[in-house]
């Protein structure tokens, strides 16, 4: 399966860039493939975003699932959960406990992710990526 990680960029954020780099190698030991829309949209250096939209748009379009890091100051994930809400793509938030997320991400989303640390996020991923069931009758290939 093809999965979608949407994010805010990790720019000198080193929490972000390390849960950038769980949630890729959670969804490769799954046998899955990762898609991580920040790193993706830096080593081809788009920053036209009528550039790298279409291009996020695209990937979007051919996930089998989009997993979303919530974050406080997140913007363009708000968009890629709305595509996917858009096109019956499933949704999984990630976000710490206790943290504030919107009404409408929360609506969007199929599954919620609620984590203490890292290594809990890396758990309990890995625990529903693992679990075939969740993924009967959605994948695109």
């Amino acid at each position: 399966m093809n999965i979608f990680i949407g994010m805010k960029v990790p720019r000198e954020n080193a929490e972000l860039r390390q849960a950038a780099d769980l949630l890729a190698a959670a969804v490769l030991d799954s046998g899955h493939t990762p898609f991580v829309a920040t790193d993706e949209i830096a080593k081809r250096s788009m920053r036209d975003p009528g550039i790298f939209m279409p291009f996020v748009r695209h990937h979007i379009q051919h996930a089998d699932l989009v997993i979303i890091l919530n974050h406080p100051e997140l913007r363009g994930g708000l968009i890629e959960a709305g595509m996917a809400y858009a096109w019956d793509i499933p949704l999984w938030l990630c976000c710490r406990a206790g943290e504030r997320v919107s009404s409408s991400m929360r609506g969007c989303a199929d599954i919620m992710i609620e984590y203490e640390t890292l290594d809990d996020l890396r758990d309990q991923l890995s625990s529903l990526l693992m679990d075939k069931s969740r993924f009967a009758g959605f994948q695109n290939q």
